[in-house]
C-alpha cells in the first residue's frame, strides 16, 4: 500500500514518466483526463463537481476547498466576501508541495503545481466560476488564488479584508495531514498508465518509482534487514489509522504479513468508488521490487477484492 501521505511523490514521478514517453503534451492530456475522471466525477461525493452541484457553483467550490485544504493541513489565510462573492486564498505553506521540496533524493516535476490550475479550471468554468492562480512562489510551497463568478471580478484590493469580510487564519498544526482522496488519484494514475502503456507500462512505472522514491528505505533495509521492512509497513498502516488491520510475524529468516482488508479500498467503497485493475500492484509490484533491490524474495499468497492479503518476505 502507498499511503495517501506519500501520494505526492508518486504524482510528481508519474508526470515525469509521462513526459519522458510523450513530452509535455502527454502530461497535459493526463491532467485533462484527471479533471474529467476525478475532479469532475459527479458519482464521487467528494469531487469538486459534486460539491458544486449540491451547493451551487461558488458556494460549492468554497466548501470543497475548505474540506480539501483542511485534510491537507495547509497553512492558509483566506478572505471570503459573501456579498461581493469572491474568495481569496493565500496558502502560506502547502504541505504537499513542501514535502516535494524537502526531498533530497528526487526533484519535483518542473511544472508540478500547474496541474492545480488545469484540473480545477476545466470544472469550474462549467459552473460560471473563474479561478485564477499565482504560482510565482511555489518553490517555497506557497501560492495565491482568487475565485469569483464570471463577470463579477472584484474591483477592490481583494488581498485586504473589508469590514464585511470573513477571514480564516488556519495553521497547519490545526489539522492532520491525511487526505484519503489522494488514494483515488493514485489508483487513477495506474489506471491511466495501463490504458496508455499496458500491463508492462504499469510495471515499468512502479518499478522506476519504487527504486527512486523508496531509495532511502531500501538502503535502510539493506543495512537492517527484515525488521526494517516490518517497521516501515507498520508505520504506513499507523499513518492511515489502520494498524488494527495489519498483523506481522517476524522470524530470523522471514517476515509474514497478513492484512484483514485494505483501508484504501474500504474508503473507496464508502464513496461508491471501485479500485482499478492495477491497484493490486501497489502490493505485488512495489513490495516485489523492494525485495529484489534488497536481495530478498517476496511471495504473495493471496489478495482479494477487498484488499485482504497475505504475503511474505524471505532472506535468500
Amino acid at each position: 500500500m502507498i499511503s495517501c501521505t506519500e501520494f505526492i511523490p508518486l504524482y510528481s514521478e508519474f508526470f515525469k514518466f509521462l513526459e519522458s514517453n510523450g513530452g509535455e503534451n502527454a502530461v497535459m492530456e493526463y491532467w485533462i483526463y484527471l479533471s474529467d475522471k476525478n475532479i469532475g466525477d459527479k458519482s464521487n461525493p467528494n469531487s469538486l463537481a459534486s460539491f458544486c452541484d449540491r451547493l451551487g457553483g461558488f458556494e460549492g467550490a468554497r466548501a470543497y476547498w475548505t474540506h480539501t485544504l483542511s485534510e491537507e493541513a495547509c497553512d492558509l489565510y483566506r478572505i471570503y466576501e459573501p456579498q461581493k462573492r469572491y474568495l481569496y486564498d493565500h496558502i502560506r505553506h502547502c504541505p504537499s508541495r513542501g514535502m516535494l521540496n524537502a526531498l533530497e533524493h528526487i526533484e519535483p516535476y518542473h511544472s508540478y503545481c500547474e496541474h492545480c490550475r488545469v484540473i480545477y479550471q476545466r470544472v469550474l468554468e462549467q459552473y460560471g466560476i473563474v479561478y485564477e492562480r499565482d504560482h510565482s512562489k511555489v518553490n517555497n510551497a506557497e501560492c495565491f488564488s482568487i475565485l469569483y463568478e464570471k463577470g463579477n471580478k472584484p474591483l477592490n484590493d481583494y488581498t485586504v479584508p473589508t469590514d464585511k469580510s470573513i477571514v480564516t487564519d488556519m495553521k497547519s498544526d490545526n489539522n492532520k495531514y491525511l487526505h484519503r482522496d489522494f488514494h483515488l488519484l493514485g489508483d487513477l494514475a495506474l489506471t491511466y498508465c495501463g490504458e496508455k502503456f499496458g500491463d508492462d507500462g504499469v510495471g515499468q512505472f512502479l518499478c522506476e518509482y519504487t527504486k527512486t522514491y523508496y531509495r532511502p528505505i531500501i538502503e535502510k533495509i539493506r543495512k537492517n534487514g527484515l525488521s526494517e521492512i516490518k517497521t516501515w509497513i507498520e508505520n504506513t498502516y499507523a499513518v492511515e489509522e489502520a494498524s488494527d488491520l495489519l498483523h506481522t510475524r517476524l522470524t530470523e529468516n522471514t517476515l509474514g504479513i497478513k492484512v484483514d482488508k485494505s483501508p484504501v479500498i474500504e474508503y473507496m467503497h464508502s464513496l461508491g468508488q471501485q479500485a482499478g485493475k492495477y491497484y493490486i500492484e501497489e502490493t505485488r509490484t512495489l513490495y516485489g521490487v523492494i525485495a529484489d533491490e534488497c536481495d530478498m524474495e517476496f511471495y504473495l499468497d493471496y489478495y482479494n477484492e477487498n484488499g485482504a492479503a497475505k504475503f511474505e518476505f524471505r532472506k535468500k
